[in-house]
């Protein structure tokens, strides 16, 4: 994926025009390969803290094979975020129409943590972002072929981080995930009160999230979002998640799934369709020059189930007209037509082309 003397020829130009706020503070002129190809780390003295940190990078498929800018994902707590959001990916793809984004986390690595510092807003938290924004995503647009889609992932100190600078940084990232805030919460409202004193706007889709033993913190993100969702904001989109039979540690996985989920995959809003409007639908239906399987679609209450030979049956959930997904796997996509008067049904995933189903 990388060409020595090119790099060589790149960090030329990047010295030249962002000598002064980035690439001066890269201790080394490649990165060193992380695990494997698909990630890299950077040593990065920062001028605005003073001290050193490691900055992972991790690529999405087919980053060396295409000229696609992609959104970036920012995280803190680097050290360990990283493989947890590239598992996340993995996993979220297989079942979901996904974005792809560059991961970057910022860490310490073989350094000393000092995360309940960097993190809190209280203490190091307000140079932190300004390391970031002034540092980070200028040295990572400089080095990589992303756009101007930016997130912001934090968990714990993390999650208080996040809430900061969500509203004492609009409009600096996109997307910004609050995950499980280590002070249970308490400053979420605090914070979103504060902000619209004096603002109506927030263009900004937010996600909250945390596991269902912190109790505290559930009540305190519910109420969160109550609020935000009372103010009609302009551009604001919120989610919250709760990670079931989970305490602080154990639900870290599943929160962070849960914000990739709300910023990168394509989720479909369900619908309310009359019962006799999906008794239209029902009846056996079979491919073409197939007639080993058999498929019955029925209508039971108010929802529409499918079966493929007797087996058991899957939920079709309506979205838009004659169009239905299953929660199962929401990258399938179900449409019903008519042609000549006959039903017909296609199934299919995004490239591929569809399995069109007759209804007999």
């Amino acid at each position: 994926m990388y060409n020595p003397a090119l790099q060589r020829c790149l960090l030329m130009i990047a010295l030249f025009f962002f000598a002064k706020t980035t690439i001066a503070q890269v201790k080394s002129d490649m990165p060193a390969v992380f695990t494997d190809k698909e990630m890299v780390k950077w040593e990065y003295s920062s001028k605005v803290i003073g001290e050193d940190y490691t900055i992972y990078v991790h690529f999405p498929p087919g980053y060396d094979t295409t000229k696609t800018k992609y959104p970036v994902l920012y995280m803190t707590d680097g050290d360990w975020n990283m493989t947890v959001a590239m598992n996340c990916f993995n996993m979220l793809r297989q079942d979901y129409e996904t974005t792809e984004a560059l991961i970057v986390g910022i860490g310490y690595g073989s350094r000393p943590n000092k995360r309940s510092r960097d993190l809190n807003p209280e203490t190091g938290g307000p140079k932190f972002i300004s390391f970031i924004e002034q540092e980070v995503i200028p040295f990572i647009q400089s080095k990589y072929r992303v756009n101007d889609n930016k997130a912001l992932y934090g968990y714990s100190f993390g999650g208080m981080f996040t809430t900061m600078v969500l509203f004492q940084h609009p409009g600096l990232f996109d997307m910004v995930f609050i995950g499980a805030p280590g002070n249970e919460g308490n400053d979420l409202i605090p914070s979103a009160k504060k902000y619209f004193a004096n603002h109506t706007d927030l263009n900004c889709r937010v996600f909250a999230g945390v596991g269902s033993y912190e109790h505290n913190n559930v009540k305190n993100i519910a109420d969160f979002k109550t609020y935000l969702d009372s103010r009609h904001a302009k551009g604001l989109v919120v989610k919250t998640a709760i990670a079931p039979n989970a305490n602080h540690g154990a639900a870290l996985a599943q929160v962070m799934q849960n914000a990739i989920a709300f910023g990168y995959c394509k989720m479909h809003t369900p619908i309310t369709v009359p019962a006799t409007t999906l008794q239209q639908y029902a009846g056996n239906y079979t491919i073409a020059g197939n007639k080993t399987d058999k498929f019955k679609i029925y209508a039971k209450g108010n929802a529409l189930y499918f079966t493929e030979n007797e087996g058991l049956p899957t939920q079709l959930v309506p979205y838009g007209k004659n169009a239905f997904f299953m929660y199962e796997n929401e990258k399938a996509d179900i449409t019903f037509n008519t042609e000549g008067g006959k039903m017909y049904l296609l199934f299919g995933f995004p490239g591929e082309k569809p399995t069109r189903l007759d209804r007999q």
